[in-house]
């Protein structure tokens, strides 16, 4: 029973002494890094050149205000302009998707034309080709 209580007495020490290393370790590194930040303020407070070039950064983000709000304003503005246009593309292509699809058909047919005024000679000079074959291999088949 003993041995029990020593080891779990050595296990109590290990974890309290390995969160306290643990704690000791986040105080230095917070420590640090809050110097470092207190170094950096007062330099930029003690430092005119750094002062001047942040304020030159605010007025230059507040120029990007102004220019940001103007442009929204002339886009919104020019915004039924854009939207007529956009109808008025539309419909102008809606047109000439019709007047293309009118002349395609028309080109189709002209085509069909075409081909029934050419193929049916051929097809009628290859009836008679066929027929006078026949007439001809019957007439030697008789005689």
């Amino acid at each position: 029973m003993e041995i029990r209580i020593v080891i779990f007495l050595f296990l109590v020490f290990v974890t309290v002494s390995s969160n306290t290393l643990l704690v000791w370790f986040a105080y230095k590194a917070f420590a640090g890094f809050t110097l470092k930040v207190t170094r950096t303020v007062s330099e930029f407070r003690d430092n005119s050149e750094r002062k001047a070039w942040i304020e030159s950064l605010q007025a230059a983000s507040e120029q990007a205000v102004t220019v940001t709000e103007a442009t929204k304003q002339s886009m919104a503005e020019s915004e039924p302009a854009i939207r007529r246009a956009h109808e008025n593309y539309t419909r102008t292509l809606a047109r000439v998707d019709s007047k293309l699809e009118e002349v395609a058909e028309e080109i189709s047919a002209a085509a069909d034309k075409l081909r029934d005024v050419v193929a049916k000679p051929a097809f009628s000079a290859t009836a008679f080709a066929a027929s006078l074959s026949k007439v001809v291999e019957s007439l030697l088949r008789e005689g």
